[in-house]
């Protein structure tokens, strides 16, 4: 038993039960310390699902909590043992920890077409979640009006180390089967791993040295961000979602396949995204140096629903310079050029080789090597293609889903995220940005010069 001046989310034991953060996790973790220190606040993730009517309140509450008490990593407090040995999470120490949060908040009904994302949903992306204490997880319901006929949105908010995008659809996937009563709660989906013989550390660490070699490489011409160099400001992020009509997403889709390759659209949508920064940057009379992206890549094995908590990817960082951004085809060339590059060097393994080396090193080790390189800078912007959201999935917990999307965080620098995402036969894309980045004026040149690069005006 914790002593009486210990909280309980301080408390220790003896036969500790610990759950290995990935090396991503720790990646992550890296940068969710940059931002509690810099902006006072956490790096997290969000998943919104609009629904029509059905959602049963209480039923979800009382879902949430036993999932929660029956999956102890869902509020399992995140330490790193001695001090100095790689972050775990503390199953035993989670029964201590505050069962998830679901809030409920009521607005009136809306009449007509598709009200605009709740400002609650973009306010909790600017909250700090303390993993320390297992606090990993808050569902916001926002319910528009009274009886059977209301609609819902739901929004799940989690430190990002506990899912990533593909672990969170799951998650919801995983969640409602649950509450439809077809699996346990104390049973995750099984997923059969194919077994590969992993390098040994010394190789480990030449794939990890490559991947920094590449990192150093970049900074010839470091990028400059709309938000500019990294600092002290307080995270303050809204978004705005764009919802594409279904004759309009059938075009862009094929444009991406024909332009990016069927394997490839993120390509396509990375393409556009950098050219409307480029738009905004260029009004501004900036120089941006270079653009240097970020793209995720799910290390999962197709068509398998486990591995849903932990963050499961590798990073393929990108850079294009100004001169490249101009013609959309000439930028396409050189990002299909890159990732065929990046496949023949192996730099998907290097990089995660370098986040397993993140789960021994000092949490700042990333953002300081980042000031190095990059001038201060982290990247360009943050950018995710998810491709098909909840495939095959109509509704939740008995409402049908109308429409979802993710919403990820972004530090105060870079200041901007483009995620894009399919739903239903419609594109969603969700801009997340800290306040100030962009003036009114410019959103609006932003939004012209992607829409006019995805439709091919």
């Amino acid at each position: 038993m914790p002593r009486a001046s210990q909280p309980a989310c301080m408390a220790s034991s003896r036969r500790a039960s610990a759950v290995p953060l990935t090396g991503a996790d720790c990646f992550l973790r890296a940068f969710d310390a940059e931002v509690r220190r810099t902006a006072g606040a956490s790096h997290v993730s969000q998943l919104v699902l609009r629904l029509g009517p059905g959602l049963d309140l209480d039923g979800l509450q009382k879902l949430v909590a036993e999932v929660a008490q029956a999956q102890p990593l869902l509020r399992a407090p995140i330490r790193r043992p001695w001090g100095v040995l790689p972050p775990v999470y503390r199953t035993d120490l989670g029964a201590n920890a505050p069962l998830p949060r679901v809030l409920v908040h009521r607005v009136a009904a809306s009449a007509g077409a598709e009200p605009p994302v709740p400002p609650i949903f973009a306010a909790r992306l600017n909250d700090r979640f303390d993993g320390r204490c297992g606090e990993l997880l808050c569902c916001d319901v926002v319910r528009y009006g009274d009886g059977g006929a209301a609609r819902s949105d739901v929004a799940f908010t989690w430190l990002h180390m506990l899912f990533d995008g593909s672990g969170s659809e799951r998650f919801v996937r995983w969640l409602d089967q649950v509450g439809r009563g077809l699996v346990p709660a104390d049973a995750l989906p099984d997923e059969a791993r194919a077994a590969a013989a992993a390098p040994g550390a010394r190789a480990r660490g030449d794939q990890a040295l490559r991947w920094q070699a590449r990192m150093r490489a970049f900074s010839a011409r470091s990028p400059r961000s709309l938000a500019g160099p990294l600092g002290h400001a307080r995270q303050d992020l809204s978004y705005e979602l764009e919802t594409f009509a279904p004759d309009e997403t059938a075009g862009i889709v094929m444009r991406a396949k024909k332009g990016a390759g069927f394997l490839t659209p993120m390509l396509f949508y990375l393409a556009a995204s950098i050219r409307a920064h480029h738009a905004v940057q260029r009004a501004r009379g900036v120089d941006p140096g270079s653009y240097v992206v970020p793209l995720p890549v799910n290390l999962r094995a197709k068509g398998g629903q486990g591995e849903i908590f932990g963050t499961r990817i590798s990073l393929v960082w990108f850079q294009v310079f100004p001169e490249q951004v101009e013609s959309f085809d000439g930028l396409l060339a050189a990002l299909k050029a890159q990732r065929l590059a990046t496949i023949k060097e192996g730099l998907v393994e290097a990089g995660s080789a370098a986040m397993d080396f993140a789960r021994w090193l000092p949490r700042r080790y990333y953002a300081r090597m980042a000031r190095r390189a990059f001038r201060g800078e982290l990247c360009s912007f943050f950018f995710a293609y998810t491709d098909e959201f909840l495939p095959g999935m109509a509704s939740f917990l008995g409402a049908p889903i109308e429409n979802a999307f993710h919403a990820p965080s972004v530090p105060p620098s870079p200041g901007s995220s483009a995620v894009f995402s399919l739903r239903g036969g419609r594109l969603n894309f969700t801009h997340v940005h800290q306040a100030g980045v962009f003036s009114a004026a410019e959103l609006s040149h932003f939004r012209a010069a992607l829409r006019a690069d995805l439709l091919g005006f």
